[in-house]
């Protein structure tokens, strides 16, 4: 009985010294999850009015593959993957006509929307940050699928009144290995001031 407790106790400790590795790791200094390195580069994208840390090894998603993950009508302008397609990071900017200060109500009515038409997901933390001086709103939700669910942070800020929409998803099973991470790529963001986005711009779907 004593050796089972044993066991229990160094689970547990060997448990909490993985969690303070995963939690310690900065993107700036390069990260590995699931025994792969990713080092990240900032990237701008719509125009140089956003501009965020990404993978360095993270492309553009081919986009037969992305006609076949994203129905068109949602289908991001931006989608960046790792080498599976599994690891994903998403950008659209929607024309709103809105203030920074109004995005706790765009972060409110998405989620509402998402919780109507999707029963079944099931809603973690959120929150709004201050990040280089805009506001930025987020939650976390665990979505199904047929195969591995997926853990989702969903996060929104303005650039020229108009609504930028950001996702990083994967799998969930490897979802507390990348949950710090994808806090600190949305906390990458800046959004230099510049004069007015054109959403349409197809170039704009392009990091640099």
């Amino acid at each position: 009985m004593t050796e089972y407790a044993d066991e229990r106790i160094r689970r547990v400790i060997n448990q909490a010294e993985e969690q303070e590795q995963i939690d310690n790791q900065n993107i700036y200094e390069g990260i590995t999850v699931t025994d792969k390195y990713y080092e990240f580069e900032e990237m701008a994208f719509f125009d140089d009015t956003l501009k965020i840390q990404i993978p360095i090894n993270f492309i553009d998603m081919p986009d037969e593959f992305a006609r076949l993950k994203y129905l068109s009508s949602d289908r991001p302008q931006i989608i960046k993957t790792d080498d599976t397609g599994s690891i994903n990071i998403t950008m659209n900017l929607v024309p709103q006509n809105i203030e920074d200060q109004q995005i706790l109500e765009v972060k409110e009515g998405i989620k509402g929307l998402l919780k109507r038409l999707n029963p079944s997901y099931l809603f973690l933390e959120e929150g709004v940050e201050m990040i280089e001086e805009k506001t930025v709103g987020f939650f976390e939700f665990k979505s199904p699928t047929f195969d591995d669910p997926l853990f989702n942070l969903m996060f929104f800020v303005e650039i020229n009144h108009n609504v930028m929409m950001g996702v990083f998803n994967c799998p969930y099973s490897q979802y507390i290995a990348w949950r710090p991470i994808a806090r600190q790529i949305m906390q990458s963001m800046r959004c230099p001031k510049t004069s007015e986005t054109v959403v349409e711009n197809p170039d704009s779907r392009r990091g640099k």
